[in-house]
């Protein structure tokens, strides 16, 4: 028996949901672990197959209420052959929409027994007032007993019997979601060349010349890991989506268990 924790996590909000969850399932299976982290670019071009013996917990942010769509490729190339799946959707405190229903349908389809699903919050990629500091101590407890519940669905070898929220078909995947956006503007009186943002870029985007190379999904790595805060949203169509979640997402939303 091997447990994997399978996530893309760019600022890392998935990677603590997906780590609280697994620590329980290792302590209840005592068995082999390991951590694939999906974020890199070179990660997603790997092929991943499991057996029936395995335990896969995966998770990824929702964005925009769709599971990203540059997971698509390495998604589509998973291999499930009977392993069980707890499957995991990390949104920023607007709503999840679809995304974890669509993350359910995938690993279903690609032949995961999915046991369970849970949708948590983190903070919003494009501002720090909406889900701020999340996932917390409060996420990371519900975590942890969401895990002690998936266990026992785990071990029973049993599928999900609540059913999930969403819709089918999902929601339209819209243009302006596929689209690339202007990256992170650089701020350079700030800016030291430590390189941080041009190692933290999911998409490989900023050169190592801190040009933007076309290519960002706005995930804000670059922004939330910069040491000297010399990154920041510029973009006017992401000032007017953030103004939005400011006004009318900023009251606590708690995590939902699919067991």
């Amino acid at each position: 028996m091997k447990l994997t924790l399978l996530y893309f996590s760019p600022t890392h909000t998935t990677k603590k949901i997906v780590s609280a969850v697994g620590k329980v399932l290792f302590e209840k299976f005592l068995c082999r672990t390991e951590v694939v982290d999906l974020t890199p670019a070179l990660a997603r071009e790997r092929e991943y197959v499991f057996g029936e013996e395995d335990i896969v917990v995966f998770g990824a942010p929702g964005y925009g209420g769709w599971v990203p769509p540059l997971l698509s490729p390495v998604l589509s190339k998973l291999q499930g052959n009977g392993a069980r799946a707890i499957v995991l959707s990390v949104y920023g405190n607007r709503d999840y929409d679809d995304a974890l229903l669509e993350t359910a349908d995938i690993f279903t389809e690609k032949g995961f027994l999915v046991c369970a699903a849970g949708a948590f919050v983190g903070e919003h990629s494009y501002s720090d007032k909406v889900g701020g500091g999340r996932p917390d101590c409060d996420d990371i407890v519900a975590a942890q007993s969401f895990g002690l519940l998936a266990a026992v669905k785990v071990r029973a070898g049993k599928p999900i019997e609540k059913t999930l929220r969403g819709n089918r078909p999902y929601k339209e995947l819209g243009a302006a979601m596929t689209a690339p956006k202007p990256a992170p503007a650089l701020d350079a009186e700030k800016c030291t060349h430590c390189g941080k943002c041009v190692s933290v870029c999911p998409v490989n985007n900023i050169a190592a010349d801190l040009a933007d190379g076309g290519k960002c999904i706005a995930c804000a790595a670059c922004v939330k890991f910069c040491p000297q805060g010399a990154r920041a949203f510029a973009d006017g169509h992401i000032a007017v989506v953030r103004e939005k979640l400011e006004k009318n997402c900023t009251a606590r939303r708690s995590p939902e268990f699919f067991i």
